[in-house]
């Protein structure tokens, strides 16, 4: 210790042993720094529960079959999560503020496919294998052809007076099936031609058609959309058979006013107001029982409908499960360390740069 008296001055000497003193008791800025870069950067945007906001949209994918409107609106959260997150990514190196266009352009790769494009995906092909595994139950088709089979049975019967059919029910199914072997014959035909292969398919099976005992042209037209057509009605009959012997089942038990075992009170009581509100309605008091059948028979169908929707949700939420963390890891180690810094590194290549402005 250096202990100074009134009149005493201190040398250059001492002066200097000073500071050497008071900065060898001190930490160095580069020390500082090194310390600093030891901690962990806590990035906020990654903190529960902002960071369960980066997941809406995934959910809303997921529960779209049961809830359409609210799976549309859980993309907005997300959407505003992804742009906040690649903002501050580009503007913020974690705790410094250094605008970075190359890291901004990453985190932007990195939220589209690892937060909207390959999760989305997931869900997608969850509710398809969902819907193909309905095939293994007893009526043999998947869940969303009993879905569509189900909508197109309603809408044919919703133009129809039921009661014109009640004692001629094989003139109603006649008609019936009729106009769904044209619908399925247009929906296979659109879509199987969408291939180029089956374009191909389709046309030499005409070019064949005269020729039944051709190796070659029956192979066509086993192949072709009109056989293909008529194999998905087969097994849609039994099923569309199921559902109309019910429609006219439950429309002979709510005309005599009985509640069918189906029927929930609640549906049975819907019913039973909906018949006085129509009947009170001029455009519909001449036949206001059937409309209040036809509606009750089709909030029916709407309950078949959601156990086959929520069973498509159920496999959209295990394939993301199944997804997410092996779709994190893709994205950041293969996506963006393979292919996106080596092409944004390039881009800022002497070299690279020098050819583009020749």
């Amino acid at each position: 210790m250096i202990t100074l008296t009134p009149n005493m001055q201190l040398s250059a000497d001492t002066i200097g042993a000073i500071k050497n003193k008071s900065v060898n008791n001190s930490p160095t800025l580069e020390g500082a720094k090194k310390n600093n870069a030891n901690k962990n950067y806590d990035d906020p945007l990654n903190k529960w529960p902002i960071r369960g906001l980066a997941y809406s949209n995934e959910l809303g994918a997921a529960i779209s079959e049961v809830a359409p409107t609210l799976g549309t609106l859980l993309w907005f959260p997300a959407m505003l999560y992804f742009g906040a997150d690649i903002y501050d990514k580009y503007k913020n190196d974690k705790t410094s503020y250094d605008p970075n266009s190359k890291r901004g352009t990453k985190q932007a790769v990195f939220q589209l496919l690892a937060s909207v494009i390959l999760p989305t995906g997931a869900v997608l092909a969850g509710q398809k294998i969902a819907s193909a595994m309905g095939a293994l139950r007893k009526n043999g088709i998947t869940l969303q052809a009993e879905e569509d089979l189900t909508n197109f049975t309603f809408r044919f019967i919703e133009r129809r007076n039921l009661n014109k059919y009640k004692n001629d029910i094989p003139q109603f199914k006649t008609e019936y099936f009729s106009a769904l072997e044209n619908k399925v014959a247009d929906a296979t035909r659109t879509k199987m031609l969408k291939n180029p292969i089956n374009k191909i398919v389709d046309k030499l099976a005409g070019k064949y058609e005269d020729n039944t005992t051709s190796i070659i042209g029956n192979f066509f037209k086993k192949h072709s959309s009109t056989a293909t057509s008529k194999k998905r009605l087969n097994k849609l009959r039994p099923v569309a058979e199921k559902q109309i012997d019910k429609i006219f089942e439950l429309e002979d038990l709510l005309s005599k006013n009985i509640q069918p075992k189906d029927f929930s009170s609640k549906m049975f009581a819907k019913f039973q107001k909906s018949k006085i509100l129509l009947k009170k309605d001029p455009e519909f008091s001449a036949n206001h029982l059937g409309y209040a059948i036809k509606d009750a028979i089709k909030a029916f169908q709407k309950t078949k409908i959601s156990k086959q929707k929520w069973l498509k949700t159920l496999g959209g939420f295990i394939a993301l499960g199944v997804a997410i963390k092996p779709i994190d890891n893709f994205v950041e180690h293969v996506v963006i360390k393979k292919v996106v810094e080596p092409g944004l590194t390039m881009l800022d290549d002497h070299n690279f740069k020098k050819l583009l402005n020749d």
